[in-house]
């Protein structure tokens, strides 16, 4: 739970004194919170494969790492295990203060059970989670980026690639290592988004390094032709979506993946993100105008109408990155940046318009957009402390943990160091007994549904990564100063 500092300058003290009473009233009803079994400690390797991990098997569990004593390949597991963490963990001495010492390290290890010699990064391991989702599979690479694991993001990025459909957009979800969806559930137009964002930040981005990562020069990780394409395609297909009069994209489910037929500020969001990244990949010299050109014709608008299409090129892709950028804020600012323009309650949507989804310089500009953010959390807050995915969602009691590892990540690039230990606290204090991070956490403050969850885990490493990052600026900000 943010501190009193962040409750009274974000929501007031009027606000703070009405928390109070609903956790007086939510006492008198826990009978009637929602109620979930966790269905793993973690996820572990054991034989030649990975399964799930019964809390009655902890002592079975090589310590420090995920896997089983009973691993046949146990020594071969281990020795991956310790490489990777040694590339790849923050420096105990380094790890903020007020924070558990193996929170980087476990988050790590939830990255890697679930990622590590897979087809393509999986939710996490039971069964019904067993999938590709562009989003998660987005977060991994960024985190993996910022400690440095620069070949392997590139192999994620490219298998991402690889499962677009040939319009440049996205399935919801993918059976690993295939572009085949396990269901019929419709796209998601934010999978542009995620896959551009996620690319900018690995291969035309100077992100914040932390690991031993941070102490050796960053290296240019080169973009094959096929990925370029990709990359390409996606960008136009962000550029024929909002090719409208009103600049924005139409309706299409987001994180919440339920059908709308409203756009929500979360993919109005991710679609603005991916035309911001897409201009990075641009300026860094990534996409060519040859790549981009060869991405198919686009909309041409003039006055705010259709009047023809030409091939994409840099300055188009620049100016409807502006313009969609600049319609969204408009459309979504009258009512304080809620899921819907005309309401639906604050969701996690606003976050995807803070760092690292957008530059600093669009909240910058528009201060109302950090004053929405800070008051989210309150709005949003669940009786265990962590929040649920929007203000708007039903009314179980149940802490979502990856939108609050997003408050966390938000805080973190805002420059609020306190505000995102104390939230990265919380997320280390409803861990699982072997470490790992679930998706829930119920209202009694019981760890809840999957464990571990990519999409969580990423997230704290990635914002582990921006705080190290920020402290060791410090002394140099102070000798310029």
């Amino acid at each position: 739970m943010p501190n009193r500092r962040l409750l009274l300058r974000s929501v007031g003290t009027g606000a703070v004194a009405a928390l109070g009473l609903l956790g007086l009233a939510g006492a008198t009803r826990q009978s009637r919170w929602a109620r979930s079994d966790l269905l793993s400690e973690a996820v572990v390797f054991d034989g030649t494969s990975r399964r799930l991990l019964r809390r009655t098997e902890m002592d079975d569990l090589i310590p420090g790492t995920r896997v089983m004593h009973t691993a046949e390949r146990a020594d071969d597991l281990v020795t991956a295990t310790e490489g990777f963490l040694a590339q790849a963990q923050l420096p105990v001495l380094r790890t903020p203060s007020a924070l558990p010492r193996d929170l980087d390290t476990q988050a790590l290890l939830d990255i890697h059970s679930l990622t590590w010699e897979l087809p393509s990064p999986v939710a996490a391991w039971t069964p019904a989670w067993r999938y590709t989702w562009p989003r998660d599979t987005a977060h991994v690479i960024a985190a993996l980026t910022g400690r440095g694991q620069w070949p392997w993001a590139l192999a994620l990025l490219e298998t991402l690639a690889a499962q677009q459909r040939p319009d440049g957009r996205f399935e919801a979800r993918y059976i690993p290592g295939t572009n085949r969806t396990p269901d019929a559930r419709p796209l998601q137009l934010d999978g542009c988004g995620w896959f551009l964002w996620a690319a900018a930040d690995l291969l035309a981005d100077e992100p914040a390094l932390a690991g031993p990562a941070a102490e050796k020069p960053r290296g240019r990780v080169d973009a094959p032709r096929e990925l370029r394409a990709a990359l390409a395609r996606s960008a136009a297909a962000l550029m024929r979506a909002t090719g409208r009069r009103s600049l924005l994209p139409p309706p299409s489910p987001d994180y919440w993946e339920v059908a709308e037929r409203r756009l929500t500020l979360a993919t109005g969001a991710m679609a603005a993100a991916g035309l911001h990244a897409a201009s990075r990949l641009v300026s860094a010299g990534i996409l060519t105008d040859e790549d981009l050109a060869g991405a198919g014709s686009v909309p041409v608008l003039t006055r705010g109408s259709t009047t023809s299409s030409a091939p994409l090129t840099a300055g188009m892709l620049a100016q409807r990155r502006d313009g969609t950028t600049a319609a969204l804020i408009a459309r979504f600012r009258r009512r304080g940046y809620q899921r819907y323009a005309l309401g639906g309650g604050v969701d996690a949507g606003v976050l995807m318009l803070l760092p690292p989804y957008l530059p600093r310089a669009v909240s910058d500009a528009n201060p109302q957009v950090i004053d929405a953010a800070l008051a989210a959390y309150e709005k949003m807050r669940r009786p265990a402390g962590g929040v649920a995915p929007g203000a708007g969602w039903k009314k179980d009691g149940i802490s979502w943990t990856p939108q609050t590892a997003m408050f966390a990540q938000a805080y973190a690039h805002l420059g609020m160091e306190k505000e995102s230990r104390t939230v990265l606290r919380w997320l280390a204090e409803h861990r699982t007994a072997a470490g790992a991070i679930p998706e829930k956490v119920l209202s009694d403050g019981t760890p809840a549904a999957v464990a571990p969850l990519a999409w969580s885990a990423s997230l704290i490493v990635a914002t582990l990564t921006q705080l190290d990052a920020a402290r060791r600026s410090e002394p140099a900000r102070a000798a310029d100063a």
